[in-house]
């Protein structure tokens, strides 16, 4: 779990100073080493957390940068993962809940991020001229 603090810790850092490639390098080495944490261990919650975490800065550093289909793909991946290792065999109870509580937290975070960029589309987009909108979303 310290290389995962690390990366995490350098990647904030140069997020904050808006070196955004070289935070998004140790966000997707983060990334990596959250996937490892997440197999069966003796801290659940720490590892589940470590990959939510994890894709959720990647995301925030995408959205940072215009990057919105990036962001999306990031807690995309992470749901997935999380939602692979709930197929596994033989979890134990904590296990189970713990990813669950995890996938339910990145799902409310790509309902909050499609939610903002149905906001965002709506503004950007110009009326037609039978003062309609030319984006129509449904939700």
């Amino acid at each position: 779990m310290d290389e995962w603090k690390h990366e995490t810790q350098a990647g904030n850092a140069l997020f904050e100073q808006g070196d955004y490639a070289m935070a998004e390098q140790h966000y997707l080495s983060a990334c990596h080493f959250s996937d490892i944490f997440l197999m069966p261990c003796a801290d659940p919650d720490g590892g589940v957390a470590a990959l939510v975490v994890s894709y959720q800065n990647l995301a925030e550093l995408y959205r940072a940068q215009g990057q919105h289909p990036q962001a999306m793909r990031a807690l995309q991946a992470a749901h997935a993962r999380l939602s692979h290792a709930l197929s596994a065999p033989g979890l134990c109870h904590a296990h189970q809940q713990a990813l669950l509580r995890g996938s339910g937290q990145v799902r409310m975070e790509i309902m909050n991020t499609v939610q903002w960029l149905g906001v965002t589309t709506r503004r950007t987009h110009q009326a037609n001229p039978a003062g309609h909108s030319t984006t129509r979303i449904h939700h």
